[in-house]
């Protein structure tokens, strides 16, 4: 056997494998799969008797180091071979999970575990946990080990959908909500810097890519979250959106005015269940009218909404977790934008934990609850995206309840067997390269959520529904009424439900507004072209134009969408102007 520990001669074989592999792509290069590459790899090991292959990891490294000093050329194909964990970056973003320090929680849930030194609710050796924990709960120090992880598996960082994970982001002090925004956008800003220092990285937990700086490395941060903002609009790594997660009796002008000013665009709200006696019982202490509230406050200012409902909760059964889920369908006072249904499971450190000793608490049997999940999914409407159907906690952990790890799998394997097609967003985007988006069509979908009209536009496939792309436009007034002074007069409720929005967020005034625009496949670079498999096709323009049709014939005259930093020059080519922090044009 060929001897290869020395540097050079393995640095010799993953040069002549990445150079091999990108001369054969170049001739048929979207028909070349996985099992091409294997045997083309396999000819290289066979040559050097190499009876041990190189991980993937080690190939993107390398290919990386030969791209920076211009080396090799790129090839959009290599990653999607290579990836581990592919689907992660079929959303056109990469997901980056915080978690903030322990600051006390105003809820007295009884289903909520409190460990030492912990957000409430997080069990230690979640995933997301064991991140912050290994690097003491630094939003930049999380970030960059993150994307290093990402980046070794070979998918695209340049655009993130950030994630603040604790259920009550409002209750933190407002000097470390800002502390932290800063925070997310010093990461992205100083990645690229850091890594020039990186000396090594442990390769044997992809999932955590730990990795050792140089001396001499110091982050260059900014002094201001403006400042920080105003850096991310240029940085190679940008900042897409920002969610988090609060309870909806913390919902107010001032959540909403400050929310905007870190450019959160997705608000996940806790519901639990639609009904109240059981929301009281275990202990949430807000009611539906919160829940509602809240939901027409976020969506009136742009927000996408994310509900999170918990079937099996204490006092409730199957046929009221059933219940539940269609009051938030059927009531327009609901009808979220997104879901995520999060099964009641025991854990230590709880007062539930207490409950369940004493025998007064049982959680549902696997049999139970995915014959109860099966029928929760298929209730979800075509406009509502599913997230989640269940929680990570590591089984260990789980005192009661269901430690079936797929059980997403096995409910949609048993609603397949049912001849249920399932129509939630999720479970139509396109996952593949199998669908043509040359054949795709407009479909349009109206219904009321919150008060207003509501219109959910996909670009589809007619024959199966895969969706390619989509938009949410919401008319949130009546543009018949042509000014404030005739509202006032004929319509006086009206003004005073919307006066609120208008109070924090002006520039939406008399403004449809489009919510959320969103393509999907493979993530792209910002600057990088589209093709038959990627993003920057021709899709955005004509949903843009479709919905601003829609908007017109609804007698509107102004069109409302919040741009993040690096689109609005395109924006702005279609005629929209920056007021506050929205892109706005007259129609």
């Amino acid at each position: 056997m060929a001897n290869i520990t020395k540097i050079e001669n393995k640095i010799q074989i993953l040069d002549e494998l990445l150079r091999a592999w990108l001369e054969a792509t170049k001739k048929d290069p979207e028909n070349f799969s996985k099992n091409d590459y294997a045997k083309l790899k396999n000819e290289v090991y066979k040559k050097y008797k190499i009876a041990k292959p190189f991980q993937s990891i080690e190939l993107i490294e390398r290919y990386e180091e030969l791209q920076a000093d211009w080396s090799l050329e790129e090839n959009l194909f290599f990653k999607k071979i290579l990836r581990k964990r592919w689907i992660r970056s079929l959303s056109w973003v990469t997901v980056i999970s915080l978690l903030t320090e322990f600051f006390g929680c105003p809820g007295k849930c009884i289903f909520c575990p409190t460990f030492e030194g912990l957000p409430k609710s997080y069990i230690p050796n979640e995933p997301a946990v064991q991140r912050a924990v290994l690097n003491n709960f630094d939003p930049i120090m999380q970030i960059h080990n993150r994307l290093r992880a990402l980046e070794i598996t070979g998918h695209k960082i340049e655009k993130n959908d950030v994630r603040i994970i604790w259920w009550t982001w409002s209750v933190y002090p407002k000097p470390y909500q800002e502390m932290f925004i800063k925070a997310i956008y010093d990461a992205f800003n100083t990645y690229d810097d850091m890594k020039v220092y990186l000396e090594k990285t442990n390769f044997e937990n992809d999932k955590f890519a730990t990795f050792k700086i140089k001396q001499g490395y110091k982050a260059k941060l900014s002094k201001t979250l403006e400042e920080a903002k105003k850096l991310n609009e240029s940085s190679r790594l940008r900042v897409i959106w920002i969610a988090i997660e609060t309870r909806p009796d913390w919902i107010d002008l001032d959540e909403i005015a400050r929310l905007r000013k870190y450019w959160v665009t997705r608000v996940e709200i806790w519901y639990q269940t639609t009904i109240d006696e059981i929301n009281e019982l275990n202990k949430r202490w807000h009611w539906n009218k919160e829940s509602i509230a809240a939901t027409k406050i976020l969506k009136d200012a742009w927000f996408k909404v994310v509900a999170h409902m918990m079937p099996n909760l204490l006092g409730s059964t199957p046929e009221l977790d059933k219940k539940a889920l269609a009051e938030v369908f059927d009531n327009p006072d609901f009808r979220p934008d997104e879901l995520k249904i999060y099964p009641m499971m025991v854990t230590d450190k709880s007062e539930l934990t207490d409950i369940w000793k004493a025998w007064n608490f049982k959680a549902y049997d696997d049999e139970t609850l995915i014959n109860l999940t099966a029928e929760l999914q298929m209730m979800i409407p075509e406009y509502v995206r599913l997230n989640r159907t269940y929680r990570d906690i590591p089984a260990d952990q789980i005192l009661e309840g269901s430690i079936v790890a797929n059980l997403r799998q096995i409910v949609e394997k048993k609603i397949a067997a049912k001849w249920v097609k399932l129509l939630d967003t999720r479970h139509r985007e396109i996952r593949e390269w199998k669908n043509d988006p040359q054949k795709a069509e407009i479909h349009t979908f109206e219904y009321e959520a919150s008060k207003w009209k509501e219109y959910f536009l996909t670009f589809e496939d007619p024959e199966d529904r895969t969706i390619f792309s989509l938009l949410r436009l919401r008319l949130p007034e009546n543009p018949h009424l042509t000014s404030p002074e005739e509202e006032e007069q004929n319509n006086l409720p009206l003004l005073q439900e919307r006066a609120g929005v208008r109070t924090v967020l002006p520039e939406l005034e008399w403004c449809a507004i489009i919510r959320e625009i969103h393509t999907f496949w493979d993530q792209l670079s910002v600057h990088e072209k589209g093709s038959k498999f990627g993003q920057h096709i021709w899709l955005w323009k004509k949903l843009i134009a479709e919905s601003e049709k829609l908007a017109k014939e609804n007698w509107y005259k102004k069109m409302a969408v919040i741009a993040w930093v690096w689109v609005r020059a395109y924006y702005e080519k279609r005629w929209y102007s920056l007021e506050g922090e929205y892109m706005i044009k007259e129609i």
